[in-house]
């Protein structure tokens, strides 16, 4: 898929939440198994960042940043995640910014959670823009 066909207002300043099925005990300032936060990219069709609205503990590591793939074969970002898409989170455990390497991605971070990314929100966050890499 082309950057030029995306419509980046559909991803982007926009409220994401991820429903917590593991760990099955996590809570976060938002409720029990619920974590909000921002897109900041998206890197292909089966990888995406991020960002908590706050810093997330998960067995003695911390951050805000989860990198997020698709759980099943069937589930991706192709279509953007304007659906509800199962994932396998990682925190990301490294300082992150837009220029951070695809491979570093997955080598920096810890495995954490199996969840569902919901995109239905529609509450706009000013000022904050991501990329598209495809």
């Amino acid at each position: 898929m082309a950057t030029d066909k995306i419509n980046l207002m559909d991803f982007y300043q926009k409220t994401y939440t991820v429903i917590i099925a593991e760990p099955w005990d996590f809570e976060s300032p938002d409720g029990k198994n619920i974590i909000r936060g921002i897109i900041l990219s998206i890197i292909n069709c089966s990888l995406l960042i991020f960002k908590a609205n706050y810093k997330l503990n998960f067995d003695g590591v911390s951050g805000d940043i989860l990198i997020l793939s698709p759980r099943f074969k069937e589930g991706d970002f192709e279509n953007g995640t304007n659906k509800e898409v199962h994932v396998n989170g990682g925190l990301f455990l490294d300082d992150y910014n837009d220029e951070s390497e695809k491979s570093k991605l997955n080598e920096n971070c810890k495995f954490v959670l199996i969840g569902t990314l919901n995109g239905k929100s529609n509450t706009i966050l000013p000022g904050i823009l991501g990329k598209v890499y495809w």
